[in-house]
């Protein structure tokens, strides 16, 4: 086993990072030799966004890089379809400025064997509910656990503190004597993390300057600008402009592309009729995505290689201070209503969407737009995020399911 003592320079590092990831996809063929090394998987939300990839591209290092007693192989994984990288414009921005190629150094879901994903053991990163709980050994998140959802065993650690990024919770393990003995000190990765920390909190513009230091985000992002060199108010601004024109840059993508850049399923079924929603969250407005000529085709091709009933499409725009929300959102039934069971869901959405109270949407609808038959409205409020979207979609879809299998029971808005 290498020494992981043995001192390195910024090149030597960087260099063994870029090997690390070529190495990785050779890991898709692994086989277990009988003897104790395991095969750790370090997978990705599935929404895959910059903070989700380059936290696990750089846990994934850093415990390979920090092995423990015995020699155990770490594969990053992406949690979504190679096809589907292009979609990823701010990602593969980044990843391209550091000269990581998909071809080469990234590793997607579609890549690893279904007989690997079952005999591997997980580390989940930015997410904790998964269909591989069972064999999860650790997790990363910033977000409230799910204790009934997540049904991870009782020997997983759990690294989720209340922060604003998963990076943030790398950082702090780069910045750790206990898990980072072998002293890991690569730029790329740091400045991989370090974009992924201003872009996730929005360049901390929703913070005064005195309430700064106490953000433990900020004191991560300082961390690393101690290793990269300190950069002025003025610079980190428009490093994060770069990033975020970036994000918004969808001229080289299709509809079909557009569509399949963050996207949700969700299912309903109340004892008798099943439903499934996709909801559609890109960084264009809903208007001027049904103005394209195409789009109705896109969405219908959509629709039936996913086999949803209904598509939730959210529009996203940045405010003032630099928080990526959701505008515009459209309802779109793509049997135009006409079984009676659709109808009755289809009413009830619209319902609920515009009497919600947690959050409130402050909903203005486009009248006289009549779009494949849908509804669709503008978002007059400037704090509604697409994880508000999706849980608010979780629970007006649960209300339905409920009040159908207790007919007794008073309807309820949200």
């Amino acid at each position: 086993m290498e020494n992981p003592n043995v001192q390195r320079s910024c090149e030597q590092w960087n260099v063994d990072f870029m090997n690390f990831l070529v190495n990785s996809q050779r890991l898709t063929q692994w086989r277990p030799t009988g003897g104790p090394e395991l095969m750790y998987i370090a997978l990705s939300h599935e929404s895959c966004d910059l903070d989700s990839v380059v936290s696990t591209l750089a846990i994934a290092y850093l415990r390979f890089r920090n092995p423990g007693n015995l020699q155990h192989h770490f594969m990053p994984v992406l949690n979504m379809l190679r096809r589907d990288y292009a979609t990823k414009t701010e990602v593969r921005f980044l990843l391209d400025k550091q000269q990581i190629t998909p071809e080469r150094h990234l590793v997607f879901r579609d890549d690893v064997p279904e007989e690997l994903l079952l005999r591997c053991r997980f580390i989940l990163v930015n997410h904790h509910v998964s269909p591989f709980h069972y064999c999860t050994e650790e997790v990363y998140d910033y977000r409230p656990y799910q204790c009934e959802a997540a049904r991870l065993p009782i020997y997983c650690q759990r690294i989720m503190h209340p922060m604003r990024s998963c990076a943030a919770l790398i950082t702090e393990r780069y910045d750790s004597t206990v898990y980072n003995y072998a002293n890991v000190r690569c730029q790329r990765i740091f400045e991989l993390l370090h974009a992924a920390l201003l872009l996730q909190n929005c360049n901390y513009a929703q913070h005064a300057p005195e309430e700064l230091p106490l953000v433990r985000d900020y004191q991560l992002l300082l961390f690393l600008e101690k290793q990269l060199g300190e950069l002025q108010p003025l610079q980190r601004t428009m490093l994060y402009e770069t990033l975020a024109t970036a994000m918004f840059d969808l001229n080289d993508l299709t509809l079909p592309q557009v569509l399949r850049r963050e996207f949700k399923l969700l299912r309903a079924n109340n004892g008798s009729h099943l439903v499934r929603i996709a909801q559609c969250c890109f960084p264009m407005a809903v208007t001027r995505f049904i103005s394209f000529e195409f789009a109705q085709l896109a969405l219908q091709q959509f629709a039936a290689e996913h086999n949803c009933d209904f598509i939730l499409l959210l529009g996203n725009s940045i405010q003032a201070k630099g928080d990526l929300v959701i505008k515009e959102l459209g309802l779109i039934p793509l049997d135009a209503l006409r079984n009676i069971e659709d109808r009755r869901f289809f009413d009830h959405l619209i319902i609920n969407l515009n009497s919600s109270m947690d959050p409130i949407l402050g909903l203005e609808p486009y009248r006289g737009l009549d779009f494949m038959h849908g509804a669709y409205f503008f978002v007059n409020v400037w704090h509604i995020q697409y994880c508000d979207m999706l849980h608010l979609m979780q629970r007006i879809t649960y209300n339905w399911v409920a009040e159908d299998n207790c007919p007794t029971q008073a309807s309820q808005s949200l």
